[in-house]
């Protein structure tokens, strides 16, 4: 795949207008980038077939192209005229679905996690954005579970029954609309909110422009305080029936409704723990009703400098990260790993989530609504670009011509 030649665009002059084509973006990982890492690696050391650059393209291209994607899908890919047309250097080869599954469980992962974080630098720089009137990165926090087969790969045990589920965790922060950095988990003792939650918030860096926004998985006051202590500015909620100790009136809070909501209280209180500890640390309590059904909701935060109406609305930015899962399962097929083998599954995240952020850029600089529709059209518009490419260059109708008639070789 000719990831560098698009439109004969340069890396570094990717447009600033509002719309973006699908192939500027795949141009910011050139051939020249997957080439010179995959060398520094010596990921293809001993490979003839299957490089590591090919296995992931081949990867991006089943994600955007297959409805459920697997290991015979992969393999018929791999041989099909549209990938051999973006792939030239694989023209007329084939390759077996046991053969993927070996190189994949084999395959130099750091070569993955490099290029993750390389379209995760690149695109952030080139598209990333603050949010809340341009004060703060918003970075909501959450975790999703993927069944696994138990007899290939140990994973958490979940549920209480004779029939336990074997699944594994993925622990997500979600900043802007598509930088996104993910865990992986298999051992048990992260099935827990308050360890996974926790240590992935603790792994990133928070400057005085991030917020991070958390649901009610994480309820440690300790680790509420660490996380003041830490300077971490952060938003979440508590269960309606947390203790606390009301300290003193924060500020006013309106008179009438805002929109749905309608404002309680807007506290400054001690937070109770567990029996009759009381940790004397000053922290945010806003209490709303809501008008639909009169349910109360506790926000609770160590900023203090915003209104209550913004640190709620803040807290409903949490739901972007559930829509983002529902994305990655229903869009991108994360509901079940082609091979359930550790270093096969973190090539899968890898190549899931670059592939995610790069049609989520799309989506967002060509203000398409649907995650769905953006996905087809970053696709189709992807094919039409290098098709365009390939008659354009010398000699281009002929190879096309070659590649469709090995095309035909194949099938019967």
């Amino acid at each position: 795949m000719r990831f560098c030649g698009f439109l004969a665009m340069k890396k570094e002059k990717v447009i600033q207008e509002q719309s973006v084509l699908a192939s500027e973006l795949v141009a910011l990982l050139g051939d020249n980038l997957l080439e010179d890492l995959a060398k520094s690696l010596q990921a293809d050391k001993w490979v003839i077939k299957l490089k590591t650059a090919t296995v992931f393209k081949l990867v991006l291209y089943s994600l955007l192209d297959s409805e459920r994607i697997s290991l015979r899908t992969m393999a018929d890919q791999f041989t099909s005229m549209p990938f051999q047309t973006l792939e030239q250097s694989i023209l007329g080869q084939s390759t077996a679905h046991s053969s993927l599954r070996d190189r994949l469980i084999n395959i130099d992962v750091r070569f993955f996690e490099r290029i993750y974080d390389k379209a995760f630098a690149l695109l952030s720089a080139q598209y990333g954005s603050k949010q809340l009137t341009g004060t703060y990165n918003i970075k909501r926090y959450d975790s999703t579970m993927i069944a696994v087969f138990s007899h290939m790969l140990k994973g958490m045990q979940v549920g209480n029954t004779s029939r336990k589920k074997n699944q594994v965790k993925l622990t997500t922060e979600l900043t802007a609309d598509f930088e996104v950095r993910m865990r992986f988990f298999k051992d048990q003792d992260h099935l827990g909110e308050e360890v996974a939650l926790k240590e992935m918030i603790l792994s990133q860096t928070h400057d005085s422009s991030s917020l991070i926004v958390f649901d009610r998985g994480i309820k440690s006051r300790q680790t509420f305080c660490d996380l003041k202590e830490l300077k971490t500015q952060f938003v979440t909620r508590l269960n309606e029936n947390s203790r606390y100790k009301y300290l003193r009136q924060h500020a006013e809070v309106p008179d009438k409704s805002v929109g749905d909501l309608q404002f309680i209280q807007d506290s400054i209180v001690y937070l109770y723990g567990d029996g009759s500890k009381l940790f004397k640390e000053e922290f945010r309590l806003i209490e709303v009703k809501t008008k639909k059904d009169g349910k109360k909701l506790f926000f609770l935060t160590n900023v203090l400098s915003e209104d209550a109406q913004t640190i709620a609305d803040v807290y409903r930015k949490r739901w972007d990260i559930e829509v983002f899962f529902r994305f990655l399962k229903q869009e991108m097929n994360l509901t079940h790993f082609v091979c359930n083998d550790v270093n096969a599954i973190m090539v899968m995240i890898y190549c899931t989530l670059i592939t995610a952020m790069l049609i989520l850029v799309y989506k967002k600089q060509n203000d398409i609504k649907s995650y769905k529709i953006a996905k087809i059209r970053f696709f189709k518009e992807l094919q039409a670009a290098v098709t365009l490419e390939l008659l354009d260059a010398p000699g281009g109708i002929e190879r096309l011509r070659l590649i469709l008639k090995a095309q035909l070789k194949k099938d019967p």
